[in-house]
């Protein structure tokens, strides 16, 4: 049973991995997605003037909890006016599509496939869910699945910090396993 994971796992990531490839550089399903600015330099240039860190910045940003709740805040305000945006800044910069991105990609979609394949034995009864503690492994692994297939992919190709990959991803992980509780 684990061999034919295994190989469910290497199938999946080869035919999933492929599959990305030829929607963004064949297809260009993404196209509409992914936008050019139309002053590229004077915005890079300022974000640099500013002198961030690496990381995922969002505006507007509200200051605390009170901001975000508060129907007269000046968040609130800002935010029904807009613009609403999020930056993944990389302060330091990379080679695009650098071996160590693609096989992470590779990796991941591996992952992403040994699971799913791991769950479609369960959901057949043939390897677990029999007691409590294995379907919240179950869910658990669907929450691991979600973290890996939406956050840990997406950070990989956006180039995002550790530390937004770790957060989110826990949250994946953490609903998956709450929602058995």
């Amino acid at each position: 049973m684990v061999k034919r994971i295994l190989l469910s796992g290497v199938a999946g990531a080869v035919v999933y991995f492929v599959w990305q490839m030829l929607t963004w550089m064949v297809i260009q399903l993404h196209g509409p997605t992914v936008s050019k600015l139309p002053d590229e330099t004077a915005i890079r240039d300022e974000l640099v003037s500013q002198n961030i860190e690496s990381g995922v910045y969002v505006v507007p940003f509200g200051n605390d909890d009170e901001d975000m709740m508060d129907p007269d805040s000046e968040f609130m305000k800002r935010h029904k006016a807009g613009p609403i945006f999020a930056i993944y800044y990389h302060k330091e910069g990379l080679e695009p599509m650098s071996m160590s991105v693609l096989g992470i990609g590779l990796l991941t979609d591996f992952f992403g496939a040994a699971i799913a394949a791991s769950m479609l034995c369960c959901a057949l009864g043939g390897c677990c869910c029999r007691t409590y503690l294995q379907r919240v492994g179950f869910v658990t692994a669907l929450g691991v699945f979600l973290a890996l297939m939406g956050h840990v992919a997406y950070y990989n190709w956006m180039h995002s910090t550790f530390t937004t990959r770790l957060c989110s991803s826990s949250m994946s992980l953490s609903a998956g396993f709450s929602s058995v509780l």
